[in-house]
């Protein structure tokens, strides 16, 4: 197995067992850590144009990985900046995020935020299969055996300028 994939799986259970410690962890639980894990990874692995200020992670909705998100933040950083998460309601409030989290519920708003961050710096991540076809830059599916996966649009990647690592994309399934 190659070394950087060895590595990110380690990071990605250390990481799994650092926020879940003394926790009872419910199935539903179990999952929005797993989401947030591959979220820090992707901070790790994607390299954004400009690397200063905070690194403001934006929810659709109220969405529960957001409270992951904010032991996240407490306990974490995205390549030495301070991790900030902001609840979004409207396609309007995605301004100054450098990654947008759009739950299942909240898919409606994929078209309307992909729209309002073209050009932009933005990795939007959408929690719902299919939607890296549609304008996400990544989007989760599970597989057969509930293995969680994701589906990456490298030219919605490239388009917002962003350099995706290499391990990302043997790790995921390159759709675009």
């Amino acid at each position: 197995m190659n070394r950087a994939i060895k590595y990110f799986l380690t990071a990605g259970f250390l990481f799994l067992i650092f926020i879940g410690k003394n926790e009872k962890i419910s199935a539903q639980d179990a999952d929005y850590k797993a989401y947030t894990l591959f979220l820090y990874n992707f901070m790790k692995y994607i390299e954004w144009p400009d690397p200063t200020g905070d690194f403001v992670i934006g929810v659709m909705g109220d969405s529960p990985i957001k409270n992951d998100l904010k032991t996240l933040s407490e306990n974490k950083k995205a390549k030495g900046r301070k991790i900030v998460v902001k609840i979004l309601a409207t396609a309007d409030d995605a301004a100054g995020c450098n990654m947008i989290y759009i739950p299942s519920e909240k898919s409606s708003f994929l078209k309307p935020i992909a729209d309002k961050m073209k050009g932009k710096s933005v990795l939007i991540v959408a929690e719902r299969e299919g939607l890296a076809k549609k304008g996400a830059a990544i989007s989760f599916m599970v597989d057969e055996d509930d293995t969680l996966k994701f589906d990456i649009n490298k030219s919605v990647i490239d388009s917002q300028s962003l350099k995706i690592a290499n391990v990302l994309i043997q790790l995921g399934i390159l759709v675009g």
